[in-house]
């Protein structure tokens, strides 16, 4: 038996990209905070940062081995899990340190404060699933979904349109292409990454300017809640997000 023929097989499409055109991305992530508020943050760090879904699945808030550090700003991708099991690196063998931007810093902090108590608050995980372990892989797939056909998008969109967006809205926000390189690990110009280096603050200020472009905001309402405010969103977009099954985790 012969191989198949796999010349005129396409995994992307122009119809069907597996990514947000940029002008598509503000509304989408509009809609994701309305209707999937618990997953916001994980979105906008995909989006900003073009993780992939496993790389944002084990990172962790707090702990020993914390990969958000919260007091310098700085995120640590150095995991990656696949169905439970935890790798110490990431698929391409590299371990990045990205200096995020006050706003994307805000969005995880708002996020980790609304996680409810219980498993979820206790468990170490920067987006832990209702149990307070590791999401399941495809606990975006319904609110990407449902998310798009909010937002009037209909392109199949599967969680690594993240990764694939992040270039196209770098791309837009004109971030030069070893900044991209060093946050999304990409680093395919071997001796441009030899003899050269990404100042922190350059990653921020680039990151800063993608997070603009993608109209990527603190949840609705959060800045100018009050504190008994803050605690009625909280659980009523979160904790009853995730009572009336809104949230496709394991």
């Amino acid at each position: 038996m012969g191989l198949l023929d796999t010349s005129e097989w396409a995994t992307y499409t122009e119809e069907e990209p597996n990514a947000l055109a940029v002008g598509e991305v503000p509304c989408f992530m509009e809609r994701a905070g309305e209707m999937y508020p618990q997953h916001y943050a994980m979105l906008a760090l995909g989006l900003a940062t073009g993780r992939r879904p496993s790389e944002l699945r084990p990172l962790r808030r707090k702990g020993p081995e914390a990969d958000v550090l919260w007091a310098e700003g700085v995120l640590l991708v150095r995991r990656s899990e696949t169905m439970g099991e935890v790798r110490e690196t990431t698929k391409t063998g590299r371990r990045l340190r990205i200096p995020l931007p006050s706003d994307l810093i805000e969005i995880l902090r708002d996020h980790a404060a609304a996680l409810p108590q219980g498993p979820m608050q206790d468990s170490d995980l920067l987006f832990p699933s209702t149990t307070g372990g590791y999401r399941a892989g495809s606990s975006l797939d319904k609110p990407i979904a449902e998310i798009a056909e909010g937002a009037k998008i209909k392109k199949h969109l599967t969680a690594r349109f993240m990764r694939r967006t992040f270039q196209d809205l770098s791309r837009t926000a004109r971030v030069h292409d070893f900044v991209v390189r060093a946050i999304s690990g990409h680093a395919t110009a071997v001796m441009q990454e030899r003899y050269s280096s990404v100042a922190g603050e350059e990653v921020r200020a680039s990151l800063a300017k993608v997070i603009s472009l993608a109209g990527l905001a603190r949840a609705s309402g959060v800045k100018a809640e009050s504190a008994i405010g803050r605690e009625d969103h909280h659980k009523s977009g979160y904790a009853g997000g995730y009572a009336a099954g809104k949230s496709s985790t394991a």
